[in-house]
């Protein structure tokens, strides 16, 4: 079956991941550590022989992610599920579209998915949504738009 490309431009911060998964489908979200009020999404960064957690902010552009270990700026950095230690870098000739470096992937229900830069600093993310009458929901007022994943 073919497919088309659609762009849909949304106010930053209106959507928020409810649930991500490593490529072997383990559960990211923690719900013990909160950003915005939602459970965030953890994940282990390393670069070099300095390994921690960091806890994504699970809204859709929003950066306020809580490091357990600070990495420095601009370095690339590997990232591995919490759980089962696979890598989350996609593998094949993608890259990020704005400096070039490695990309992570997170699985998102209904074969979704989010991408982002490994780039300290970058900034530079994607969100592929499959099936978007399942997975956007109604909207909360004008302003917040639920991603019911």
């Amino acid at each position: 079956m073919q497919k088309e490309q659609v762009i849909i431009e949304i106010p930053t911060k209106t959507l928020h991941v409810e649930h991500a998964t490593c490529p072997k489908g383990c559960s990211l979200m923690d719900s013990g550590v909160r950003i915005n009020g939602y459970p965030s999404i953890k994940v282990v960064l390393q670069y070099g022989d300095v390994q921690g957690h960091v806890h994504l902010d699970p809204i859709y552009g929003s950066f306020h992610n809580i490091f357990e270990v600070d990495f420095p700026e601009g370095v690339v950095v590997e990232m591995f599920c919490p759980t089962c230690g696979v890598s989350m870098k996609v593998n094949h000739e993608r890259h990020c579209d704005y400096c070039f470096s490695p990309v992570f992937v997170l699985y998102l229900p209904k074969g979704g998915i989010l991408e982002g830069c490994l780039k300290v600093g970058c900034h530079q993310h994607k969100l592929k949504l499959v099936d978007i009458d399942e997975q956007l929901g109604m909207v909360h007022g004008l302003d917040e738009i639920q991603l019911l994943m």
